[in-house]
């Protein structure tokens, strides 16, 4: 993973690259005013909906709110990070979840908190792995490629696997705004491109959706519901959603590529600029997450590994299944190194222009 020293930016195409998003959104959104200290008996979040955000909710969110005697506010949906970049003087909200690479990029727009042990002690038992400034992870999403073996006899192996023209037509390849974006960059790289020359992944993409027919699969439930159909035959998928619809009847597996594997580190990030007392609710908050029997807890309903060291050494029977070996995590995690995610950043308006009028022929 590339640190912000790797790179020399214009500071001002940065800025104007992310705040021209964000005043969009603000626009479409609003600006409310900042709430006053005295109403931080709210805890208010920017989340994805669906079952990701039913686990949340009842694993963490009705817990503490009871246990505080605090309410919280949802806004559900995807890609709301320009938002919070609008409202950086005058923020509406307290966390929203984010990843290493958008918490990472929120952070040098001092848009997000920086997190500390002292704040947040459960953070000491979170292996290094999964903590980065901005956010230490809830959970790590190990990402590959899911694969219906009653229809694909052959191994799968590559990303390039995707292309092989006998899969025309059950193809499947993420929205840009869900997972597309990173995984275009894992593409791009591994044909030769980097984050600022991206032209390899573009016609490599371009050859997916137009000889090889790709469908666009626009979130986990989309995702699930195309593979028990075996509308779509492959695709790439996160490691405990494949279970999940294996277990539902899809005859699928996981496969973790040759090239390596990503992984998404998530959790709540910390917004910044909000009233002391919000601020110091949203850290309670975030060290409950790194909780180990929460962690657990969590693990059991979403399928995914916890990062909490001790919740990873004392997984009962039926969660060893999550147990991943030190070559395995570093498979999962060998792309998401070669990232520059702050470059993303600064090129992600004029990347997703060209995938919308290049690929999708939008």
């Amino acid at each position: 993973m590339a640190s912000l020293s790797d790179r020399e930016f214009d500071r001002r195409r940065f800025l104007s690259g992310a705040l021209s998003a964000g005043v969009a959104s603000a626009l479409l959104g609003g600006l409310p005013g900042r709430v006053s200290a005295a109403q931080a008996t709210e805890l208010r979040l920017l989340f994805p909906g669906g079952s990701w955000k039913d686990w949340f909710d009842q694993t963490f969110v009705t817990p503490f709110a009871q246990k505080h005697s605090i309410k919280p506010i949802w806004k559900t949906g995807l890609g709301y990070e320009p938002l919070i970049i609008a409202q950086r003087a005058r923020p509406q909200w307290d966390m929203g979840q984010l990843d290493q690479s958008t918490s990472t990029q929120q952070g040098a727009l001092s848009s997000v908190v920086e997190w500390k042990e002292e704040r947040i002690p459960n953070m000491k038992k979170v292996h290094p792995a999964f903590r980065y400034p901005y956010l230490a992870g809830l959970v790590h999403t190990p990402y590959g490629i899911a694969v219906n073996t009653k229809r694909i006899k052959k191994p799968i192996t590559s990303w390039f696997d995707l292309w092989d023209p006998e899969f025309a037509g059950k193809v499947g390849f993420p929205d840009w705004v869900w997972t597309g974006e990173q995984v275009f960059h894992a593409i791009n790289l591994l044909s030769g491109g980097d984050t600022e020359k991206v032209d390899p992944g573009i016609e490599k993409l371009k050859a997916l959706y137009k000889t090889n027919k790709a469908q666009t699969i626009n979130n986990v439930e989309h995702t699930k519901q195309l593979l028990l159909s075996e509308e779509i035959w492959i695709c790439p998928y996160f490691g405990a959603r494949t279970e999940q619809a294996k277990a539902a009847g899809a005859p699928v597996e996981f496969v973790i590529p040759k090239e390596g594997g990503m992984s998404w580190t998530y959790n709540t990030a910390i917004i910044a600029n909000r009233p002391k007392e919000s601020i110091e609710l949203a850290e309670a908050f975030a060290n409950d997450t790194l909780d180990a029997e929460k962690q657990i807890a969590f693990a059991r309903l979403c399928g995914y590994p916890p990062t909490n060291m001790d919740a990873m050494k004392n997984l009962p029977p039926d969660l060893k299944k999550l147990e991943f070996s030190s070559a395995d995590l570093e498979g999962i995690g060998k792309l998401a190194r070669r990232f520059d995610y702050m470059a993303q950043f600064a090129y992600r308006d004029r990347n997703r222009e060209r995938w919308n009028k290049e690929v999708l022929g939008a």
